[in-house]
């Protein structure tokens, strides 16, 4: 249950990064995509339902944003936390190429979604354009910036699980000494 907090938190830090800071900080016209860290994260730590949900509320906050239609995003990125929550099955704390591969590809996968709804729908079907001057550069740049982010990102996990496995092996004794005084 201390977990839904922590990550509203993070959501709300990653999202003010990309539309305040990052904006800022552009490059070859893009912004790195800091939610897409945070879903593929919390999806490859804690598993699907998890990435789901924070993918679910990700897109929301986008949408309310800047969404024309309340929910395209919300479902882009809860497919997006879906998928990655896949990975949670191999989930190793010490490895990290397995988490830059999800982010790049769901960074490819997200870009190609978005060209679906909002290109080709729109009759813009230049896709090798906008591969080369949108979608390679933000998947180079969302890599980039989750070399640093991710580590920060499974350090503070891997801290909550600790403090959450010291408490269940505090209240076991606990538990342990009530059966034993009752007995």
């Amino acid at each position: 249950m201390w977990q839904i907090p922590i990550v509203f938190i993070e959501v709300i830090i990653a999202y003010l990064l990309q539309t305040a800071v990052f904006t800022d900080i552009q490059m070859a016209g893009v912004v790195p995509d800091m939610l897409i860290i945070i879903i593929c994260a919390i999806a490859y730590m804690k598993g699907r339902v998890p990435g789901t949900a924070t993918g679910f509320f990700c897109g929301l906050l986008v949408d309310c944003t800047y969404g024309s239609v309340i929910g395209l995003f919300a479902f882009m990125y809860a497919t997006i936390g879906y998928f990655c929550g896949y990975a949670n099955k191999i989930f190793d704390r010490d490895d990290y190429t397995m988490p830059y591969v999800l982010i790049g590809l769901s960074e490819l996968i997200y870009n190609l979604m978005y060209f679906v709804f909002f290109m080709v729908l729109n009759g813009k079907l230049n896709l090798g354009w906008y591969m080369v001057k949108y979608i390679f550069p933000k998947i180079i740049y969302t890599v980039f910036v989750s070399l640093l982010f991710y580590r920060l990102l499974n350090m503070q996990n891997n801290f909550f699980e600790s403090r959450k496995n010291r408490f269940k092996k505090i209240k076991k004794e606990i538990d342990k000494e009530i059966v034993n005084e009752n007995s």
